[in-house]
């Protein structure tokens, strides 16, 4: 059956039906008839759209260690020859990050015994110590005392610290008590409260009973 045929049906089952209505209805329906009926989509042979249910997008997986190893993430992306003059400036943006993060110009710094305190401390262990001057002032391998040098490297576990003499050394957190100058201050810091990656100790709090043992 063609298509003209098909359309030619349709309108001839919708008049019969039209035609019947009317002349069964009050005569007041009888404008309504049409309209009531829909006729477009009630009487007509269309095929109903099923709606196109969309396929879920799959979670992207994080990357495997295999993955990562292969792309080198594992690796130790410093190079063999670092000078350290070369990183002095980034020492100096960091006394200014440093500035900015503990507002030491507008503020005095405060004593243990101040309220501030607290705050002030919280402050510095999330701080990013990239570019920070760490004198090891205590170890329990004393090896590690005296290691001062340019932040140059903060993993989750260790420090890597250029030294004057532009050799680079692992300093484990944990093992050590590191000691920063800020404001012509001296402060230290136990690296055991700083074994967290960089990017997590930002919301880590240190709590402020911890014994300041090794």
């Amino acid at each position: 059956m063609s298509g003209s045929t098909e359309d030619a049906f349709d309108q001839e089952a919708v008049r019969t039906i039209v035609t019947l209505l009317s002349s069964n209805v009050p005569k007041s329906d009888v404008p309504n008839i049409k309209s009531e009926l829909k006729t477009e989509f009630l009487l007509a042979k269309r095929k109903t759209k099923i709606p196109k249910i969309k396929a879920r997008k799959k979670k992207k997986q994080s990357l495997t260690r295999k993955e990562k190893k292969a792309l080198g993430f594992f690796e130790n992306a410093l190079p063999k020859s670092l000078i350290y003059k070369d990183f002095l400036p980034m020492n100096t943006v960091w006394l200014e990050y440093m500035n900015s993060v503990l507002d030491i110009q507008n503020k005095s710094i405060p004593v243990p015994t101040d309220k501030a305190w607290d705050t002030f401390t919280q402050s510095i262990y999330r701080a990013d110590f990239h570019g920070s001057i760490l004198n090891v002032v205590r170890s329990k391998c004393p090896s590690y005392i005296g290691k001062t040098g340019i932040c140059i490297m903060d993993t989750k576990n260790t420090f890597k610290i250029l030294s004057e003499n532009n050799i680079v050394c692992t300093i484990p957190k944990k093992e050590c008590v590191f000691q920063i100058m800020l404001k012509d201050m001296k402060i230290q810091i136990f690296g055991k409260h700083l074994g967290v990656r960089p990017a997590e100790r930002t919301t880590k709090k240190v709590k402020g009973h911890l014994h300041p043992d090794l």
